[in-house]
């Protein structure tokens, strides 16, 4: 299905050119006015909506603190299961919520600092949050795409569901280095289907898995 918004940036590029070529200065004029305030409103759009997803975070936080979460909802799931602390749960989504920026620097960092990790850590599960909520800030998120409790660098099961929201349409793979159980895991990322992947390796599984991900956002950044 065709992103409604990239059609639309790639009719205005359209009329853009024809405004420069048009032998019509008024004409030329107008459009070109046209093309900007467009332009304009997209931009408030994006801001608006990302926005409200802070809000919708800060909300999320909000009701898990106050114990609101009607029982059997989404967000009564996220903080139901066992060791899951609602408290801490709420201050991290508060505290991502205002800052969701994240640069090609920042991922190289986090990159290091998996791969140099000897297990996982709340430094890192910081960082991998920040990064999850960056990529789905960028998007139409919603309440299913609040990241449920837990440590990513620390459990697969995280780890799988970050990727594979971050990811919709691509791939991941995990596996080990050769036939001795005691190998270090192997993790391979692809952020499309068709895109190759360096296979990345570190201390744990969970971290493998980060550490590629976090080489296919990159090596993603610099294709744009």
């Amino acid at each position: 299905m065709t992103d409604p918004k990239s059609s639309l940036n790639d009719l205005l590029a359209r009329a853009r050119e024809g405004a420069l070529a048009s032998a019509d200065k008024n004409a030329s004029a107008l459009l070109l006015e046209i093309c900007a305030a467009t332009s304009a409103l997209i931009a408030e759009q994006d801001d608006i909506r990302k926005e409200a997803f802070r809000d919708g975070i800060r909300g999320a936080a909000k009701v898990i603190r106050n114990r609101q979460a009607a029982p059997g909802s989404a967000l009564s799931e996220l903080f139901t299961g066992e060791n899951s602390n609602p408290d801490l749960f709420a201050e991290e989504l508060n505290g991502i919520a205002d800052n969701l920026t994240v640069t090609v620097a920042d991922l190289r960092k986090l990159r290091q600092k998996i791969n140099s990790a000897p297990d996982g850590s709340d430094d890192i599960d910081d960082d991998i949050r920040r990064v999850y909520y960056s990529v789905m800030n960028e998007r139409n998120p919603t309440s299913a795409d609040v990241l449920p409790p837990g440590s990513p660098s620390r459990s697969l099961d995280v780890a799988t569901f970050v990727i594979e929201k971050i990811l919709r349409k691509g791939w991941w793979t995990l596996g080990n280095s050769g036939v001795d159980a005691d190998d270090k895991p192997v993790g391979k990322v692809g952020i499309s289907p068709s895109e190759s992947s360096k296979p990345q390796t570190a201390a744990t599984t969970p971290l493998t898995l980060l550490s590629a991900l976090v080489l296919a956002l990159i090596e993603n950044s610099k294709s744009r």
